[in-house]
C-alpha cells in the first residue's frame, strides 16, 4: 500500500476504534444510570409499600393473611409509577407474596437465596444491602428492558424482610440511548473537526512531498525543457541495450547522433524563448518519427540521440530511420509571435557492434560520423567508417588546445594597415589574431575562431585582444587608429563590453578617438534594442563604431536608420568580385553612395589589385584594406616600420599575390 494512502487509512481505523470505544463506554454509562434509578425508584416504593401497610407488613411477612386495607394497598403498589410487579421475602429470605400469578413458584417456600442462584447476594442483601440486576423480557408479560431492584424493609432498625421490585426501565433505555448516542455523535463530530483537517493537511504534505520526489527523480534522469530524456538517461538505456545484445537477446544497437544546423541563427534572431519553442518542436516531431522501443534523448543545447534497439539490418535501419527524421525537421516550425522558421538538421549513425561495443565508444562513433555530416553539407545523414573518429579527435584536441593558449594567452596580434584611397596615407591598422601552437605551428583564424565562438572561450580571448591591441597602439604615432573586432559571443555571454573598454583605454592610455570597434549583424540580431544601448555607450567614450562585412546581412540597411555608425567595411566578397561579375561591381558602388549619403567613411576589405584600387578610388571609396596595401605583420616589424618613418603604402600600387586577408 503506498504511504501517503496510509495515514486516511489511519485516521480512519482510529475514528473507527473512537467510535466503537465510544459505544461501549456509553453502554456501561447507560447501565450504570438505570441502576442507580432502579435503585431509587425500587426505594422509593418500598418506604412508601411501607408507609401504606403499617403494621400490617410486619404480619405480611410474618405469612398472616393481609387485611382488607392491607390487600388494598398492595393492590395500589402494583400501579405505583414504573412497577410492575413485585415479591415479598421475610427475613429469613422466604417469598411470602407476589403480585400477580405472572410465572408463580410453584412452592410459596421458595427462597431468596434460591431465586438469585447466589446465597452469598441472598446474605448480603438480608443483611440491609441493596441489589440491582438487569434483565430483558418479551412483552406482552414482560418489558424489553426492566430491572430486579432487591430492597430491604426496616422495622425499629432491623431488616424484617426484602421487597424485590420490578421496574420498566424500556422508556429509560430508549432515552439513554438516545441521549448518548446523539452525544457520540457530537462527541464523534467534534474529534472529526479537530483532527480531520490535519490529518487532510498531512495527508496533502505527504502527497506534495511524494510528487516533489518523484519529479526531482524525473529531473534527474530528463530534460526540463523538452521532457526527453537527459544524456544519463540516455547513457543508461543504451548500456541496457548493448547488454543485451551481447547475450544474444537483443539483435543489434544503433544510435543516431542529430544536431540541428541553423538553430543558434534562430536563437540569435529571434531570442532564447523562440530558440526554447524550436527546440520542444523538434522534440515533439522526433518522439512522432520514431517506433515504440526507441529512446529519443536531448543531450545538450540542440544536439539529440535515438538508440535503436532490435533486428539485423544495421546500420542500414537506423539510416533509414535518420533520413526521415532529417526530412522532418527541414520543414518549418510554427513558433508563438507569428514567426515561420527552417532550421534543418544533420545525422550521424553508428551501430554495434561493428563500430563500437561500449555505450561511450559508440557514442563517439556517431558524434564523429554527424561531424563529417556536417562538414561535407548540411542536412545529410552519414554512417560511422574508420577514419572519421580521427578527425573528430583531433577537433577535440585543438578544443583542448585553444583552452589552454586562452589559459595561459598563448596568442600574438599581426597588423593589417588601413590607407586612404585618394592619396594612400596610412590612416590605422586592423588588429588580427594570431595563434603560433607549439606542435601545429600556425592555426589559421578560421580554424580556432569558431571553436572560440561556440565554446565561450572567445570571450576571454576578445578580452585579451582588446587590451592588447589598446596598449599596442598607445605607442604608434599620433592620429592612427587602431579597429579591434567585437565578437556577438562576447554580448550573448553576458561580457559587459562598455566596462571592457573603457578599462582598456584607461590602462592603456590610448585616446578613445583612436579605438575603432567593429561589430557585424550578429551582435545586434539577439536583443536589438540592449545591443543598440551598449553602442551607444561606447560611442559616448569616444570610440567610433564601424558595421563589418556590411552587404551580408539581411537587416543592415534598418539598423544604419536606427544608430549612427561611424564607417561601412564593405566585404571582400564583393571587392574580389568587381572585374568579373557586373553585379559585384554594382553593389560596391551602391554601397559607397549609400556610406557617403549618410555621412559614413566606407573601407572595402580584400583590395589584392591595382585595377580595384582604381575602381573603388572612382566610386568614391575612402579607405581600403587588402593584400595590395599592406600584409598582417606582427607588432615589432610594425614598430620597425614607424622607426623608418614608412606611413605610406608599401611598395606603391602593385598588384599583391591574392590571399584572403
Amino acid at each position: 500500500m503506498p504511504a501517503d494512502a496510509r495515514l486516511p487509512l489511519a485516521f480512519a481505523l482510529g475514528a473507527v476504534l473512537l467510535a466503537a470505544g465510544g459505544a461501549l463506554l456509553n453502554e456501561r454509562a447507560a447501565a450504570w444510570l438505570m441502576q442507580k434509578e432502579a435503585e431509587a425508584t425500587a426505594h422509593a416504593w418500598a418506604s412508601d409499600l411501607a408507609d401504606s401497610l403499617g403494621d400490617d407488613l410486619t404480619s405480611l411477612l410474618a405469612r398472616n393473611l393481609p387485611s382488607d386495607a392491607a390487600r388494598a394497598a398492595l393492590s395500589r403498589a402494583r400501579r405505583f409509577g414504573e412497577v410492575f410487579r413485585y415479591k415479598l421475602f421475610d427475613a429469613e429470605g422466604r417469598l411470602v407474596f407476589i403480585s400477580d400469578d405472572l410465572q408463580r413458584p410453584e412452592s410459596i417456600g421458595e427462597t431468596l437465596a434460591g431465586h438469585r442462584g447466589s446465597s452469598a447476594t441472598a446474605a448480603a442483601i438480608l443483611a440491609g444491602g441493596s441489589h440491582v440486576a438487569a434483565a430483558r423480557g418479551t412483552p406482552p408479560h414482560r418489558p424489553t428492558h426492566y430491572a430486579e431492584a432487591y430492597v430491604p424493609a426496616y422495622r425499629q432498625g432491623r431488616v424484617i424482610g426484602v421487597a424485590e421490585v420490578y421496574v420498566d426501565q424500556t422508556g429509560r433505555q430508549l432515552l439513554y440511548r438516545r441521549a448518548f448516542f446523539a452525544l457520540e455523535v457530537a462527541v464523534a463530530g467534534l474529534v472529526l473537526l479537530a483532527g480531520l483537517p490535519p490529518a487532510i493537511a498531512a495527508w496533502r504534505r505527504t502527497r506534495q512531498r511524494r510528487a516533489a520526489e518523484a519529479k526531482v527523480r524525473f529531473l534527474a534522469m530528463h530534460d526540463a525543457l523538452t521532457g526527453l530524456p537527459n544524456r544519463p538517461h540516455f547513457a543508461g538505456a543504451l548500456s541496457d541495450a548493448l547488454s543485451r545484445c551481447r547475450e544474444g537477446a537483443g539483435g543489434k544497437v544503433a544510435v543516431i547522433a542529430v544536431d540541428l544546423d541553423r538553430f543558434k541563427e534562430v536563437n540569435d534572431s529571434l531570442g532564447h524563448a523562440a530558440g526554447d519553442a524550436l527546440l520542444q518542436a523538434v522534440a515533439a516531431r522526433l518522439r512522432a518519427g520514431v517506433r515504440e522501443g526507441d529512446v529519443v534523448a536531448r543531450l545538450g543545447g540542440d544536439e539529440f540521440a535515438v538508440a535503436q534497439a532490435g533486428g539485423a539490418a544495421q546500420p542500414e535501419s537506423a539510416a533509414r530511420l535518420a533520413e526521415r527524421l532529417v526530412v522532418a525537421l527541414s520543414e518549418p516550425f510554427d513558433l508563438p509571435g507569428g514567426h515561420q522558421v527552417t532550421c534543418g538538421a544533420s545525422a550521424g549513425v553508428a551501430a554495434a557492434p561493428m563500430d563500437a561495443g561500449e555505450p561511450d565508444a559508440l557514442m563517439r562513433a556517431a558524434d564523429a560520423a554527424l561531424y563529417r555530416s556536417k562538414t561535407d553539407d548540411r542536412g545529410m545523414v552519414r554512417c560511422f567508417e574508420p577514419g572519421m573518429d580521427a578527425a573528430l579527435a583531433a577537433r577535440r584536441r585543438l578544443t583542448q588546445d585553444l583552452r589552454t593558449a586562452a589559459a595561459e594567452g598563448d596568442f600574438q596580434l599581426a597588423y593589417q594597415p588601413l590607407h586612404r584611397l585618394a592619396d594612400g596615407a596610412l590612416v590605422g591598422f586592423k588588429a588580427l589574431l594570431r595563434w603560433q601552437h607549439a606542435e601545429r605551428g600556425p592555426v589559421p583564424p578560421d580554424a580556432f575562431i569558431p571553436i572560440a565562438e561556440e565554446t565561450g572561450l572567445i570571450v576571454p580571448i576578445g578580452a585579451w585582444v582588446l587590451r592588447r591591441a589598446c596598449a599596442e597602439a598607445s605607442g604608434w604615432p599620433d592620429g592612427l587608429r587602431v579597429a579591434v573586432n567585437l565578437s556577438p559571443v562576447q554580448s550573448r555571454r553576458g561580457a559587459d563590453l562598455v566596462a571592457l573598454v573603457r578599462d582598456a583605454l584607461a590602462v592603456s592610455g590610448l585616446p578613445p578617438d583612436r579605438l575603432e570597434l567593429e561589430i557585424t549583424e550578429g551582435l545586434l540580431l539577439h536583443d536589438t534594442d540592449a545591443a543598440l544601448r551598449t553602442l551607444t555607450e561606447l560611442r559616448a567614450l569616444g570610440c567610433s563604431i564601424a558595421m563589418d562585412d556590411f552587404g551580408t546581412g539581411h537587416s543592415s540597411l534598418g539598423y544604419l536608420w536606427r544608430f549612427p555608425f561611424d564607417k561601412l567595411k564593405i566585404d571582400r566578397s564583393f571587392v574580389l568580385g568587381m572585374g568579373e561579375d557586373p553585379k559585384a561591381a554594382a553593389i560596391v558602388c551602391s554601397v559607397v553612395a549609400l556610406g557617403r549619403a549618410l555621412g559614413l567613411i566606407v573601407t572595402a576589405e580584400g583590395v589584392e589589385t591595382a585595377e580595384q584600387v582604381a575602381s573603388l578610388r572612382d566610386a568614391g571609396c575612402a579607405q581600403g584594406q587588402g593584400f595590395l596595401l599592406g600584409r598582417p605583420a606582427p607588432t615589432a616589424a610594425v614598430a620597425a616600420r614607424f622607426a623608418l618613418g614608412a606611413v605610406g603604402v608599401p611598395g606603391g600600387v602593385a598588384a599583391a599575390e591574392p590571399a584572403a586577408s
